[in-house]
């Protein structure tokens, strides 16, 4: 009986030692297919192509702006939202959110229409800022977070640069 335990104990250490490992061997493997599933992703480019004042029913005063989005990826991206904000001089003064977007192809673009609002303090003091001083360049930042779920996080984009009204 002495015989049969010590067998019972060795094939036990042996049926967990092998366990053990082919976990050991699972974890390995599935961490490596997780990184060569992640390509190399470029950051889209977002460029204005438009921007039209919209008729207000109040003192908002709100825009369609028209934005080109443009995928240097081999993935199509399907955004399932947007929320972006634009300063002038440092001044929050556009901002808005969007969420029936196109999907913008594989190496591709595409075009979207965005509606956004002017806050009306940040725009007050804008213009008061401008009136006030001989700034002969304006300043411009767009900030804009698109939402592409899935594997891939909020993608960020910034652009910034000035112009001479």
């Amino acid at each position: 009986m002495n015989i049969y335990k010590q067998r019972v104990t060795q094939v036990y250490k042996c049926t967990y030692a092998g366990l053990l490992l082919a976990i050991l061997c699972f974890c390995a493997f599935f961490a490596t297919a997780c990184a060569t599933l992640s390509p190399v992703f470029e950051t889209p480019t977002v460029k204005v192509t438009s921007f039209t004042p919209l008729p207000s029913q109040n003192l908002t005063p709100s825009f369609e702006i028209g934005i080109r989005v443009v995928n240097p990826n081999t993935v199509k991206l399907n955004l399932r939202g947007m929320s972006y904000k634009l300063f002038l001089n440092d001044y929050e003064v556009l901002d808005g959110v969007a969420n029936a977007l196109p999907v913008v192809p594989a190496y591709g673009e595409a075009e979207i229409k965005l509606t956004a609002t002017v806050g009306l303090v940040e725009g007050m003091r804008f213009v008061s800022d401008m009136l006030q001083s001989s700034h002969t360049e304006v300043t411009y930042r767009l900030q804009a977070n698109l939402d592409v779920g899935a594997l891939i996080p909020i993608i960020r984009i910034e652009k910034a640069g000035s112009y001479a009204p």
